[in-house]
């Protein structure tokens, strides 16, 4: 078979029904959706380890970013195949809606900065709903995606709440708000209470990194690269120095320094 010309060709070929794949022939919506999770684990992994510039860095985001387009893609071939729309559909749909809310860059609307136009895109994202007829104003939290992790609820949450108010007036107010939840957590004994008071500390700091500008899963994410670099220095550290069981804390802690130090170089 002459080699495809793009990835819509591509899984137009696998889904063939007398001569595609019999494991992409098998698949559906519901079965798909695992893997779209873990393609989109992956290119936030990739995102999180990004060097601009590192070939190799670089090259791996190339190959998740298409890893993640081929789950798109999987998913509006399964809709063409039953009449319901396709892949240029999707484009399209999203061009429009790109094009609606930046009247600003579009059309003859003006905008002063970067908060109005958020304020500009809910506004017109509230209409587009009206006109659809899509019933009773939902509550402020009701439509937040259950398929999100806990950290990114909690951001999705304070951003919310922050559209109407309902916010520290600074940084220094989310600190103190830390401050004491910390507290409370050390004050605490009890199992449940423990638990209780350091959700409340992990909620607030994910607030603070809001309010800064951060993103605390890519925050997380790459501490995490960090810390399984510097341990494997401390692994090969140990390797190199008659194994674990030849280890204590204080040589690891060195190992661990070191490699620490190396990162700033």
């Amino acid at each position: 078979m002459t080699r495809p010309a793009s990835l819509r060709a591509t899984m137009t070929a696998l889904r063939d029904p007398q001569h595609g794949c019999p494991w992409d022939l098998q698949q559906d919506h519901t079965s798909l959706a695992r893997y779209l999770r873990e393609e989109a684990a992956e290119t936030l992994d990739a995102l999180a380890a990004l060097v601009p510039g590192d070939a190799e860095k670089e090259r791996h985001l190339r190959e998740e970013l298409g890893d993640l387009w081929l789950q798109i893609c999987f998913h509006a071939q399964l809709a063409s195949e039953r009449g319901a729309w396709d892949l240029h559909d999707v484009e399209r749909d999203v061009v429009d809606k790109l094009v609606r809310r930046h009247p600003h860059v579009f059309g003859e609307a003006s905008v002063d900065g970067a908060e109005e136009v958020l304020v500009n895109w809910a506004e017109i994202k509230r209409g587009e709903k009206a006109a659809r007829g899509a019933g009773h104003e939902p509550r402020l939290l009701e439509t937040i995606p259950a398929s999100l992790s806990p950290l990114e609820e909690a951001l999705e949450i304070g951003r919310r709440c922050a559209k109407v108010g309902f916010e520290w007036k600074d940084l220094d107010g989310v600190l103190d708000k830390v401050a004491e939840e910390v507290a409370e957590l050390q004050a605490e004994s009890d199992p449940e209470r423990v638990e209780a008071e350091f959700g409340d500390v992990l909620f607030s700091l994910v607030q603070w990194a809001r309010k800064k500008g951060l993103d605390p899963d890519r925050a997380l994410r790459r501490q995490m690269v960090r810390f399984r670099a510097r341990f494997q220095a401390v692994e090969d550290h140990a390797l190199g120095h008659g194994g674990w069981e030849r280890q204590d804390l204080e040589s690891m802690e060195g190992a661990w320094q070191a490699a620490k130090r190396m990162e700033s170089r």
